[in-house]
C-alpha cells in the first residue's frame, strides 16, 4: 500500500543526494536508508512484468526472457536476481540493475567477470548451469 507524505524541497533532495546505484525511486534509497526489507509479495510484483522484456546482452548473445532467474553465493549467502523490463532487479533489496556487471558489482567486491561461471541459472531438467553456457 502506498502512501504520501508530506516533505520540504530541502528533505527531497536530501534523499536523491543519499541515493545509491539501482535505486530508481524514493521509496528505494529510503528503504536501504532505513533498514527495511521488502515483502515477498512486494519482491514478487517487482518482478512480474504482464508486457514482457527480460534482459538482452547484445554482446554475448543471450536473451533473458522476463523473470528468469539468476543465482550466486558469495560469502556463504545466496544472491538471487530476475530479469524484468531490461533490467535485473535483486530479489533481496528490490534494487534494479541494467547490466550482469552492475548487479555482480553489487555483490562482490572487486572487478569479477560475470561469465565465470558463479553466476548460475535452473534448467527445465532441475539441473544447475552456469550462464556461461547460454553465451552463443
Amino acid at each position: 500500500m502506498s502512501r504520501s507524505v508530506n516533505i520540504s524541497t530541502e528533505v527531497f533532495a536530501a534523499i536523491w543526494a543519499n541515493r545509491a546505484a539501482g535505486e530508481e525511486t524514493e521509496d528505494a534509497i529510503l528503504r536501504r536508508l532505513l533498514g527495511c526489507e521488502l515483502s515477498s509479495k512486494e519482491t514478487q510484483n517487482l518482478t512480474e512484468s504482464p508486457s514482457g522484456g527480460g534482459v538482452h546482452d547484445d554482446r554475448n548473445g543471450v536473451n533473458f526472457p522476463e523473470g528468469f532467474e539468476i543465482f550466486r553465493f558469495y560469502k556463504r549467502r545466496e544472491y538471487v536476481a530476475q530479469s524484468h523490463g531490461g533490467a535485473w532487479i535483486r530479489k533481496d533489496n528490490g534494487k534494479r540493475f541494467p547490466t550482469l556487471n552492475q548487479l555482480n558489482s553489487s555483490i562482490a567486491a572487486g572487478v569479477e567477470n560475470v561469465w565465470n561461471g558463479n553466476w548460475k541459472f535452473r534448467a527445465t531438467d532441475g539441473s544447475v548451469k552456469s550462464i556461461a553456457e547460454l553465451r552463443r
